[in-house]
């Protein structure tokens, strides 16, 4: 359609304002029955205007024209989100410890914390001058035998670490 002239531009402000059946429009693609008196008289008087109706139905006709069975059906894979769920790699849940150990891991640890409370709990004494005292001598304890219990407690360690570490890796799950 031309935008260029103001008839041509109020004339397309109408038609887009007009809700039309595809029945109405092959019966009467002049506009006798149902295009506004306004209107009517902008296409009599003006070439550019019938020009434009005639564009409008031709597109409105077109639009309407395209049926469902027509078009291709989409293609849809109903099992695409399944296919690509089984390739993503598997969430790491958890660890590879058996139940057994993990409950015997967690109980260790929560023995070595209640013993550590119950050290900090009997030693803390009334006045925090002798509790100081008492935490300086329990982080100096040891220290009169040289650095050798020190390095032989972080041995002792490293081998709990890698003992735990190797048999995590080469545990099979289930």
């Amino acid at each position: 359609m031309q935008a260029c002239e103001p008839e041509v531009e109020r004339l397309e402000s109408i038609l887009a304002e007009l809700e039309l059946s595809p029945a109405e429009l092959r019966r009467d693609p002049a506009g006798e029955g149902w295009l506004p008196a306004d209107a009517r008289a902008l296409v009599e008087r003006h070439p550019a205007c019938r020009e434009a109706l005639a564009e409008f139905v031709a597109g409105e006709l077109d639009l309407w024209s395209v049926r469902p069975e027509t078009l291709a059906p989409p293609a849809v894979d109903p099992f695409f989100i399944a296919r690509v769920v089984d390739a993503l790699p598997s969430p790491r849940s958890g660890t590879s410890l058996t139940p057994r150990r993990r409950a015997l891991l967690l109980g260790l640890f929560h023995m070595v914390a209640g013993l550590l409370a119950y050290l900090v709990l009997t030693r803390v004494p009334e006045s925090t001058a002798r509790w100081a005292e008492r935490a300086h001598s329990m982080l100096t304890w040891g220290s009169d035998a040289g650095g050798g219990l020190w390095l032989l407690a972080t041995a002792i360690a490293a081998a709990v670490l890698l003992v735990v570490v190797v048999r995590r890796t080469h545990t099979p799950t289930a």
